[in-house]
């Protein structure tokens, strides 16, 4: 398992830009797609401004958390297409653009901080995975990205709904981060039985 792992984050190493760029846009697309409705139904227009299982927080903390910062280079562009193709009606562009900014750097300001408090999450090799670390830095990324996505959405809103989208937003990041990774902890488990199976 640990060979494979290796293989996989080499070629990360090489196509990270065109990689995270694709799978943020893709998760974003599955949001808007699949979840984004229910969420409308349930919670009318806040749901649309923050989501209670959102997945693209996962692929920017795994991105950082794999990369470094400059994942922040992949993020953000995918961040701006992201905006401007799916909300270019509901903000305006300098809005838009701030939104996109915070959203693609708070992971990075989160994990850089847990760094310079002598707290490294990132990883130092694939066999000592540190979940627990990369949750809390997750989870940290999450309450960056709320408050300021919740500032930067919060004009025409009373303070009872900013609240709502502040806690939307704190729930659908942690959320959407803790089921992508039970997904990837089940897919290593499956992947290393039947690597076991076949050796």
């Amino acid at each position: 398992m640990i060979f494979s792992l290796t293989r996989f984050f080499i070629s990360l190493g090489k196509h990270w830009f065109g990689i995270v760029m694709l799978t943020h846009v893709i998760t974003f697309i599955i949001q808007m797609n699949i979840i984004l409705p229910f969420e409308i139904a349930e919670a009318g227009h806040v749901g649309s401004l923050a989501s209670v299982l959102f997945l693209p927080h996962a692929v920017k903390v795994l991105s950082v958390w794999l990369l470094g910062p400059k994942a922040f280079f992949a993020l953000f562009p995918a961040e701006i297409f992201i905006s401007y193709f799916f909300h270019r009606f509901d903000f305006e562009p300098v809005t838009l653009l701030l939104i996109s900014l915070w959203g693609s750097s708070s992971a990075v300001i989160a994990f850089e901080f847990l760094r310079l408090m002598n707290l490294n999450v990132y990883p130092k090799n694939m066999a000592t995975i540190n979940w627990r670390s990369l949750v809390f830095a997750g989870c940290l990324a999450s309450f960056f990205n709320s408050v300021g996505g919740t500032y930067l959405k919060s004009k025409g809103l009373v303070t009872a709904e900013i609240f709502e989208v502040l806690g939307r937003y704190l729930i659908g990041d942690i959320g959407g981060l803790l089921f992508c990774l039970i997904v990837l902890m089940l897919i290593l488990r499956y992947h290393r039985l039947a690597h076991r199976q076949t050796d």
